[in-house]
């Protein structure tokens, strides 16, 4: 059997695990952090539970629900293709240099006996996080090590974040446009860093901006039409990656 939990996306909803065995718990609570704008005059814990013979079908159910209905029919190929294939990820090291085009090359040989699908190549394709462009010094000719691995019969990710790290020149540029979550009470003024796994230093795409998502699709769209790269894996990060003010 399937079985899934859906929580509305106004539920300020607090999470707790390893309290009691087997067990986890959920509540509606706001805070002064997480949950500063109360979309609900009183916490109110909204979900539902949906069931299905296997969880195949439940996996399939609950996708269609989250789907976007304005994809593009090449759009769901794609996605049907990350849903259905095998996804190989490049082993991931703190080490940004440790990733290049020889270690991909060496990856995708080993992944092929196991069956072919997609290569997602972690964040440290760019020289800092939230660069959005190729660090040529390590991937001098990525564009034929992509066409490689299309040969091989692989469809190739590039991990994106919504992370901007201070030493890129797009958080420049993101702050001059406002494109950033602020400091509260900074009248937007003052971009609200934290730290991300290898940049010590960044701030954060704000999404509800109206220019922010057109900003970033501009730059991936340069990435598709130069390398020919066929989807993006948009690595979220957690709560803990937020700024904390």
């Amino acid at each position: 059997i399937g079985v899934a939990m859906q929580v509305s996306e106004k539920t300020p909803l607090q999470l707790g695990v390893n309290r009691t065995e087997n067990r986890f718990c959920l509540r509606a609570a706001n805070d002064e952090f997480t949950f500063v704008n109360r979309l609900t005059p009183l916490p109110q814990l909204d979900y539902r539970i949906c069931t299905t013979e296997d969880m195949r079908s439940l996996h399939m159910l609950m996708t269609q629900q989250s789907l976007w209905d304005g994809l593009k029919e090449q759009e769901f190929k794609v996605l049907h293709s990350l849903l259905e294939e095998p996804v190989w990820r490049v082993p991931h090291t703190e080490l940004p240099e440790s990733l290049n085009e020889s270690a991909i090359c060496d990856y995708s040989e080993s992944a092929i006996a196991m069956g072919l699908g997609h290569i997602v190549i972690n964040e440290f394709w760019q020289e800092n996080i939230g660069d959005f462009t190729v660090d040529k010094a390590r991937f001098p000719t990525l564009k034929d090590t992509i066409d490689v691995l299309h040969r091989r019969g692989f469809k190739v990710v590039l991990t994106i974040q919504p992370f901007i790290s201070t030493d890129s020149a797009n958080f420049k540029d993101a702050v001059k446009r406002k494109l950033l979550i602020y400091e509260r009470h900074s009248e937007r003024s003052i971009p609200a860093l934290t730290r991300y796994k290898s940049s010590s230093s960044a701030g954060v795409l704000d999404i509800t901006n109206n220019a922010s998502v057109p900003w970033l699709l501009e730059k991936l769209q340069r990435l598709k039409e130069e390398y020919g790269v066929q989807s993006f894996y948009l690595d979220l990060g957690t709560g803990y990656n937020l700024p904390h003010y």
